[in-house]
Order: structure tokens, then sequence, then C-alpha cells
């Protein structure tokens, strides 16, 4: 993650009033982490599934005691563009 999304994904997190002290050290000072997180659902309780459904966030860190937030980017409207499919590949010229 370059440092303009994180400057961005900041500024949006300020402007949704997430600028509270850690719920566990009330330390207010926090780190964005560099890259994003994914939090897998699942819809049976035991074992783990790969793939399927999930939440695309990014992760705040306390600096004191290293806390993690996780914050879904659809909420922070900052989900990436959906991928365009590619188009067919062109048809062979007519014999």
């Amino acid at each position: 993650m370059d440092n303009e999304r994180q400057q961005e994904l900041i500024k949006k997190l300020t402007e949704k009033g997430a600028i509270l002290p850690c719920p566990r050290c009330g330390n207010g000072n926090f780190s964005v982490i560099d890259g994003y997180g994914y939090q897998t659902l699942q819809d049976v309780p035991r074992g783990f599934v790969i793939g399927g459904k999930g939440i695309p966030t990014v992760i705040t860190a306390c600096n004191n005691c290293g806390f993690l937030a996780f914050h879904a980017l659809g909420a922070l409207e900052k989900l990436p563009e959906p991928e365009k499919p590619s188009p067919p590949p062109p048809e062979p010229p007519a014999k």
C-alpha cells in the first residue's frame, strides 16, 4: 500500500469518527498496517473454509499495545473497482 492510499484511509477513518483511543490501553496513537486484511465468512462454525465470501479490510494497530482494529473497506467507501472482464479474442479471418 503506498503512502497516498494510507493517507486516504486515515482521512476517511477520521471523517467517520474512528479517532477514539485504544479500547485496551487508552493510547491515542495508531498506525495503518501496510497491507489489507480479509475477514473470511463461513456458513458453519467449525473448521476453516478456504475461499468463498469475505470482507476486505484495512487494519489499524495501537502504537502502544498493538491492539488491532479491522475496518471494512466498503463502509469507508474505499473498495477497489471491480475488475472488468477481458474482451474475447478476435475471430480468426474468414477464408
